[in-house]
């Protein structure tokens, strides 16, 4: 029975842990169907469905627990310069693709492209629609572009993705030199500070949904659990059996509590009458708001999070024959961001997505479409190969990631 078992697990030695491959490509899937704003059978579960979190966090997390495994054997080694280049050119190469996108959906507009899905959100217009004119694009304007000021909506996180990415030097250095617990109370005294007095870093319109203070503590922390992901596997299978049940327990809670949300769509059985639509408003507004990052978001996020990676662990078996599209997209999130914007505008102006099932397969083929071509891409690339599969081994890798 216990041979069985192990045989759905997840083995392997590899350079990569594909199970985050696999989670941030799923919270990249969830991007591309929220951000159509399509109602769809897909759109009923990518947003705040079964837990009280989206696809933002996750993907900042993990994305940050990626960045700590990788560079954070590299500064054990002392091979700090080694980090500060490569992760320097991530920071231009995130400012480039900034630019890159923001520039070409103004040249777009200004074509006579109507763009308006990429300048619109649930009817409230976005400041960059400005750029679009003319008459105000001025050397104001490109000034703006240039310092990260102004981007379409469904880009403007990648703003914040390049500030991050700048701070993970002196955070690898910390927990180089002064270990994981001055660097996190100092992350969580920034996002104390905002809370007490919100205010924004810099000039970015993403931090209008994406303050930098805040959303600093989930990368910080993603970064910390990279670093030290071999430590944290022994400590995790240390634990008595009380705390995983204690981990589910709570999950049950929150999936309970997301349920009630008199928000999503979706059929009734979906939506659970457990708190009243006034009830659960009131502790949304207080606990789970998710610009601000509520505590009741950040520990819902700390539960599920992990009882999810452990659920995929275990059932790796099931979950790996999604891999070839959740795994292209989680290795390939720059270029899976970058080709989203551009799958949005072309899904707007599908006059036939009107239908549940019609919309359901439009985002099923932009999400196929975009998971093809970058597949395509790396397959030409001589510098990369996918890895899609772990190789053989013979020691389960530890749940904690």
């Amino acid at each position: 029975m216990v041979g069985a078992l192990r045989k759905w697990q997840y083995v392997g030695d590899g350079p990569r842990d594909l199970r985050i491959d696999w989670l941030r490509g799923l919270a990249m899937t969830c991007v591309i169907v929220d951000h159509s704003k399509l109602s769809s059978l897909l759109s009923w579960f990518s947003y705040e469905r079964f837990w009280t979190v989206t696809a933002a966090e996750v993907f900042v997390v993990l994305s940050g627990a990626v960045l700590g495994m990788v560079y954070g054997h590299k500064m054990k080694q002392g091979r700090w310069r080694t980090v500060v280049h490569r992760l320097g050119r991530r920071v231009g190469l995130l400012y480039v693709a900034f630019l890159a996108v923001t520039v070409s959906v103004v040249l777009l507009g200004l074509a006579g492209v109507d763009v308006r899905a990429l300048t619109t959100w649930d009817d409230q217009v976005n400041g960059f629609i400005e750029f679009l004119n003319p008459q105000t694009l001025d050397a104001a304007a490109w000034r703006d572009i240039l310092l990260m000021r102004a981007a379409p909506w469904p880009f403007q996180i990648v703003g914040l993705y390049v500030w991050l990415v700048a701070a993970a030097v002196p955070c690898l250095l910390a927990l180089r030199f002064v270990g994981w617990r001055p660097l996190l109370a100092f992350s969580w005294l920034l996002y104390l500070w905002y809370r007490i007095t919100p205010h924004a870093v810099t000039t970015g319109q993403f931090e209008t949904n994406f303050p930098l203070l805040v959303w600093q503590l989930l990368f910080v922390h993603g970064i910390a659990l990279g670093y030290y992901r071999d430590r944290l596997g022994s400590f995790a299978g240390r634990l008595p059996r009380s705390v995983p049940i204690a981990a589910c327990t709570a999950s049950a809670v929150f999936i309970a509590f997301a349920l009630c949300n008199p928000w999503t769509e979706g059929p009734g059985i979906l939506h659970w009458n457990l708190l009243s639509p006034e009830r659960f408003t009131d502790l949304y507004s207080q606990y789970f708001t998710l610009s601000d990052l509520g505590i009741g978001r950040l520990l819902n996020l700390a539960v599920a999070l992990p009882v999810g990676y452990a659920a995929l662990s275990a059932l790796w078996r099931l979950a790996r024959p999604f891999g070839t599209i959740f795994i292209t997209l989680g290795q390939q999130s720059l270029g899976a961001f970058v080709l989203h914007v551009y799958a949005i505008l072309l899904m707007a102006h599908i006059p036939s997505a009107n239908g549940l099932w019609t919309n359901t397969l439009v985002q099923l083929a932009a999400i196929l479409a975009i998971a093809g071509l970058l597949n395509a891409l790396r397959r030409l690339s001589p510098k990369q190969r996918p890895v899609l599969a772990p190789p053989a081994s013979p020691a389960t890798q530890p749940l904690a990631a």
